[in-house]
């Protein structure tokens, strides 16, 4: 990596010692008072309304996904009728088995997994890399790339869909898993997260590594990219989400099914039922909906803490 380095800035404190003056300190016999964090120091009315809102969007948010599994497990008839409870009298399980065996969602799944999986690993290095280099290097255009890189967030896909299409078939990559992985290797979006959390980082750890005579790389390797692990974790997951649940994309560069991703596969799977069967259609979707439960449910925990590294200090 090439580039004019990022100059260390000195605390305060240590400002002030250099100078042989003394480092700024809280006053003897002074104490902080402690702030008590969250709605612990709130009245009880305060705690009653936000209980309040926060139990009704949960519910409004669940409530599709509890219909989609209730309506899974029920008979077609129960749930075309009005007057059938929420909550299946009978539970159907083998609505899931015979959703199974109506597509190959076998294959749907093995192909999403594979599309996930190698687009994750590419955005995250891409974007560790990318990061690092706006953040600790200054080179001619930095600011200009760096816009062109952040108009991928600002931009809708739709908006570029013809033209990468039509770029993907000028190379012959139409139904191809070049097709399908290389145009979603890199992320804006992890470009930016990465050069934020680069921003934070502690410059002098840098130039220690760079005085004991370890090359750019080295440094890159050892000192920083240990420190990202939080903010990798949580990419992770954000981007892994992404990509299972990424549509348009994989819809409009492939039509082969053995090349189909799990979001595509719910459209063969409604053209092989015969009739309008919602009970197997809302179990198919059950079967698309499941790793991204388990991901995001013991996931969810690292994504708040890497996306709020840094914000308290």
């Amino acid at each position: 990596m090439t580039g004019q380095r990022r100059t260390p800035v000195l605390d305060r404190g240590a400002t002030d010692s250099h100078r042989g003056l003394p480092a700024s300190r809280t006053a003897p016999g002074t104490r902080r008072r402690a702030r008590q964090p969250g709605i612990v120091g709130m009245r009880l009315p305060a705690k009653i309304a936000i209980y309040f809102l926060v139990t009704v969007s949960v519910l409004i948010v669940a409530f599709p996904l509890l219909w989609m599994i209730a309506a899974a497990l029920k008979t077609q008839s129960e749930i075309i009728n009005p007057d059938a409870s929420l909550l299946p009298l009978h539970p159907q399980w083998g609505n899931i088995a015979t959703a199974w065996r109506t597509a190959p969602f076998g294959t749907f799944f093995m192909n999403t997994a594979i599309f996930s999986i190698v687009t994750t690993v590419g955005q995250i290095a891409t974007g560790m890399l990318a990061g690092y280099a706006f953040a600790m290097f200054d080179f001619p255009g930095k600011r200009v790339l760096f816009y062109v890189v952040m108009s991928g967030l600002m931009i809708p896909f739709t908006v570029v869909i013809v033209p990468v299409v039509q770029l993907l078939a000028d190379a012959g990559w139409i139904n191809t898993w070049q097709g399908l992985l290389v145009p979603n290797i890199a992320s804006a979006l992890g470009c930016f997260l990465f050069r934020q959390f680069f921003l934070s980082a502690p410059v002098e750890l840098g130039e220690a590594a760079r005085i004991d005579g370890a090359s750019e790389w080295r440094i890159f390797w050892t000192v920083y990219r240990p420190l990202a692990q939080p903010m990798t974790a949580a990419f992770t997951v954000i981007a892994f989400l992404q990509n299972w649940n990424n549509f348009l994309f994989p819809l409009v560069v492939t039509s082969s099914e053995h090349l189909m991703m799990i979001s595509q596969g719910l459209t063969v799977f409604q053209g092989q039922i015969t009739g309008v069967a919602y009970n197997l259609l809302m179990a198919g979707s059950l079967i698309a909906v499941i790793p991204v439960l388990v991901v995001a449910m013991f996931a969810q925990r690292k994504v708040v803490e890497g996306l709020t590294i840094g914000a308290v200090r």
